[in-house]
């Protein structure tokens, strides 16, 4: 039996020490689709809605691109909403309660906060720097 959750909330607090705050970071950033989230962001001047974030990152993972005709690509709807459904529930609230991004429910506008850039500055530290192409 899979034991019940009390919030996403109490799985992302960052803690006192320098310990746990490394261990939360490391939580954040060990799921693909709260990078994505993150990164997006990054590239969208700090603020992107909820359907603009479920769209790219459905088609990231199909390995698709947008064309000019539609900005969802080869992605079908049932694969965005799956998305959108787990961003909505699950990434999105993880990222808020460290306060890596603010989510406004109303207008389901997420904010990249500095805490946010924190975590993608880690990120890169552990990827490297991009590779050039040659």
């Amino acid at each position: 039996m899979i034991p019940l959750l009390n919030s996403p909330e109490s799985l992302t607090a960052f803690g006192d020490s320098r310990a746990d705050a490394v261990d939360t970071a490391m939580d954040l950033l060990s799921n693909r689709r709260r990078r994505a989230i993150l990164d997006s962001l990054e590239e969208s001047d700090g603020s992107a809605t909820l359907t603009e974030l479920a769209v790219e990152i459905a088609a990231q993972e199909a390995g698709s691109e947008p064309n000019a005709i539609s900005d969802h690509g080869d992605v079908s709807a049932r694969d965005r909403r799956a998305v959108r459904i787990s961003l909505h529930h699950t990434q999105i609230p993880k990222l808020a309660a460290a306060e890596a991004v603010d989510y406004d429910s109303a207008t389901e506008t997420v904010t990249l906060r500095d805490r946010g850039r924190a975590l993608l500055s880690r990120q890169e530290a552990v990827r490297g720097p991009p590779q050039e192409s040659r």
